[in-house]
């Protein structure tokens, strides 16, 4: 080969990834709105499943169909939202769907809540569980009352 056309094959493999180069840019541009809208939605998801889980678990599992009992009683469970137990899922996750669903609850309401979603528990526990998750749960106290709410993101 001589060298003046290993030198113009190098220019023309230039151009040739240039105008590839621009054409994925264009691509990509166009994709970028759709691939930013998966990204939110795969947040959100991730979001609404955590949410979900915390509920279940804190009404109980014995109140809802789990993959288990669907699978035992010959369902096709290929498509089916799976369902925890609520011993899965540790106390402050069930303390923290509690107070989502009603801010500023007063710790005894709160544990009196636990108790009457089945979930025994302690004061000490539950204030172990909020001084442990501090950047979860804000607490304030009004004379004798101490009051629960969610950390604003």
């Amino acid at each position: 080969m001589r060298l003046d056309d290993i030198q113009f094959a190098l220019r023309q493999q230039l151009a040739e990834d240039e105008r590839q180069l621009n054409l994925i840019h264009k691509k990509q541009n166009e994709l970028r709105p759709a691939y930013m809208q998966y990204n939110d939605l795969v947040r959100e998801e991730k979001t609404r499943d955590t949410r979900r889980r915390r509920v279940i678990a804190a009404l109980g599992a014995d109140n809802f169909e789990t993959l288990d009992k669907s699978m035992r009683a010959g369902k096709n469970i290929a498509k089916t939202l799976g369902t925890v137990t609520a011993d899965d899922l540790p106390l402050w996750e069930v303390m923290y769907a509690i107070v989502e669903q009603k801010p500023r609850i007063q710790v005894v309401e709160l544990q009196l809540t636990l108790e009457y979603l089945g979930r025994k528990t302690s004061r000490q526990s539950i204030e172990s569980a909020l001084a442990t998750h501090k950047n979860d749960f804000e607490t304030k106290i009004r004379g004798r009352e101490k009051f629960v709410s969610l950390k604003e993101v």
